[in-house]
């Protein structure tokens, strides 16, 4: 089973994925259906007609659970409405998303590891500031993330590759005043099972991002983060046949070449991104408090250096 871009489970690695979790195929069905229709008596939520996939992914995600998926599906429609920089205007063809593709890449790699975990790759692509807008790399990353859980992908974990070999002082300054919101958004809007998150070519002054990444993440996802000093280092946790040829890999294409292939995958989506635009929620309908954290989402104020830890 594959797509145009990534490579899917074989029905007997899928088979094992599910016995992971103890669900199967029939069970998983049973339970969209449940949540289809916990989904229509919630006033807030949108119409879930069509989002039977998303459902499935967040349900695996969730390791099965039932009202973990239902506060997750929550969250997701939540921030997609509180956080409208990251999560509203998709259109994958217009001129600031198309410049993001151009100046920063966030693409998971075609080849699933042995254990079924999804790898993703995330780089500056020029040194160059003029053209970075954060908010638009943010959202590429989401929009990624969005057409593999809800068209594209059948996953167990995720495994993160960020290279910073690129990354200028320019860039941090621009990033740094979001990064908590970003990383907040990112692990409260998807059900992300982080099995790793590897670092590349990191220059020290990164430090300080790093430092502010972790203050947000989780203690149990902080202590899967592994800096390396070397391509050969993270060839010892990642085999060669799901690297791209400029990492060392075996797999037989560029990262710059698998960056094409994931645009147009994005834009053959246009449509659907611009049909989710408008799928929120409505939080005058909501009967209770929504379950994020606003004051995460103020962004940071003050010196950065404060948040250096020792």
């Amino acid at each position: 089973m594959a797509t145009k871009t990534l490579i899917l489970p074989t029905p007997e690695k899928l088979k094992e994925i599910y016995q992971d979790l103890g669900m199967t195929e029939e069970k998983l069905d049973a339970d969209v259906k449940t949540i289809v229709e916990w989904m229509r008596k919630q006033p807030h939520l949108p119409n879930p007609d069509g989002d039977e996939r998303r459902i499935r992914m967040f349900l695996i995600l969730c390791k099965n659970s039932m009202e973990r998926t239902k506060e997750s599906l929550d969250q997701y429609y939540t921030l997609k409405s509180m956080v409208p920089e990251f999560f509203g205007d998709r259109d994958p063809t217009s001129p600031p998303l198309l410049r993001s593709m151009k100046t920063s890449l966030f693409i998971p790699l075609p080849k699933l590891t042995p254990e079924g975990y999804r790898v993703s790759l995330s780089r500056i692509r020029c040194p160059e500031i003029d053209n970075f807008e954060f908010s638009d790399y943010v959202k590429v990353n989401f929009m990624s993330i969005d057409i593999r859980l809800s068209k594209l992908d059948m996953y167990k974990k995720e495994i993160f590759v960020f290279d910073l070999k690129d990354i200028t002082m320019a860039h941090l300054t621009t990033m740094l005043p979001h990064m908590k919101k970003f990383v907040y958004c990112a692990t409260t809007a998807y059900p992300l099972r982080i099995q790793e998150i590897h670092i590349i070519n990191m220059p020290s002054y990164a430090q300080t991002m790093v430092n502010m990444v972790l203050s947000v993440l989780k203690k149990k996802i902080a202590n899967r983060i592994k800096i390396h000093s070397s391509l050969d280092e993270l060839k010892k946790h990642l085999t060669p046949d799901i690297l791209p040829l400029d990492y060392g890999g075996s797999f037989p294409k560029t990262s710059e070449e698998l960056i094409v292939d994931w645009q147009e995958e994005l834009m053959k989506h246009k449509d659907w991104y611009l049909s989710q635009n408008s799928v929120n929620c409505d939080e005058n309908k909501r009967a209770k408090k929504p379950c994020v954290k606003v004051n995460m989402l103020a962004g940071v104020e003050g010196s950065f250096r404060k948040l250096e830890v020792d």
